[in-house]
């Protein structure tokens, strides 16, 4: 079989599919270097995918869809972060429970609102002469206005982290609160605010998912993307730019599995299916524990007991 054909309508999907997995995972950094673990994306990425689609096809505009699924997913992070801040419950239990919760509520507010109407959503924009260059421009210059935003917010991201007053107390929140709490500076504030922010971003992607990729919604659409952005985190070592790296790598697996399949390709779809999940443990196993040695934040996961070292 020939695999030439594939190249650019591979390399363009891995784009396109990046931003469900970028934006959560640079929302999650946050967090978890202020040391809040939010297993709870994957929930985060489904009531915004819920909320933008009734939203949007009820309104009919997709920005207003975008800015609501965001609220719905900052809306579901404040609970966790209520649960795991001020309650300081065990983080991982909190999310997972938000995430089984956020099944069950998104698929009975998506059946008993009963819309399953398609909507236009996200078109790819034709940039005028880049879009028309050989190889490059079907792949980087015909993409929809979304994914510019996303590799706008990396540079975004980067900055506030590593050149911003509310990055260096995002980061030592993480390290060192006790610092923070002596400095001045309220420890629960800093970890509240970063839990938003995982929220909104992860509401952002999931709200990418109807808008732009399906232009409809359907149950658990997300399919463990919110899991695998807790595995790019980890892999881009809590930086924008390394997660930008694996965002892109398990979005080439995620689009190679689906052009394979529509190749057809004489392999079981069930084994493509598994491509992107093999891939993540993989990669959370092998290169992150063996050869990246990442290092976590030295508070993640870790109540803050005022006055506690």
């Amino acid at each position: 079989m020939d695999f030439y054909p594939l190249i650019i309508p591979v390399l363009a999907a891995t784009l396109r599919m990046s931003f469900a997995l970028l934006v959560p995972s640079l929302g999650e950094a946050v967090s978890e270097r202020s040391g809040v673990y939010n297993v709870g994306v994957e929930g985060y990425m489904l009531m915004g995918a819920v909320a933008s689609y009734l939203a949007a096809v009820t309104t009919g505009n997709v920005w207003f869809g975008i800015v609501i699924g965001m609220l719905a997913g900052a809306a579901l992070s404040l609970v966790h972060a209520c649960l795991s801040i001020t309650f300081k419950t065990n983080q991982i239990i909190s999310g997972i429970a938000i995430w089984l919760f956020s099944m069950g509520i998104s698929s009975f507010i998506f059946r008993t609102v009963g819309i399953t109407d398609p909507l236009d959503g996200f078109a790819s924009v034709q940039i005028p002469v880049l879009s028309d260059l050989p190889g490059i421009g079907p792949v980087i210059f015909q993409q929809n206005v979304l994914f510019y935003i996303a590799m706008l917010l990396v540079v975004v991201f980067a900055l506030i982290m590593f050149r911003t007053r509310f990055g260096l107390l995002v980061r030592a929140t993480g390290e060192n609160p006790l610092a923070v709490d002596m400095a001045g500076y309220s420890v629960p504030k800093m970890r509240y605010l970063s839990v938003l922010i995982t929220g909104a971003m992860s509401g952002f992607g999931g709200a990418y998912l109807p808008l732009a990729v399906l232009h409809r919604f359907s149950e658990n659409m997300t399919a463990g993307r919110g899991f695998i952005a807790l595995c790019i985190v980890i892999f881009g070592g809590w930086n924008p730019w390394g997660i930008l790296g694996g965002s892109l790598l398990f979005a080439f697996i995620d689009a190679l599995q689906m052009q394979l399949q529509a190749a057809g390709v004489p392999v079981p779809f069930p084994l493509l299916l598994m491509l992107p999940y093999v891939v993540t443990v993989i990669v959370l196993v092998g290169i992150v524990g063996v050869v990246r040695k990442a290092v976590p934040p030295r508070k993640l996961a870790v109540p803050y007991i005022k006055g506690e070292v």
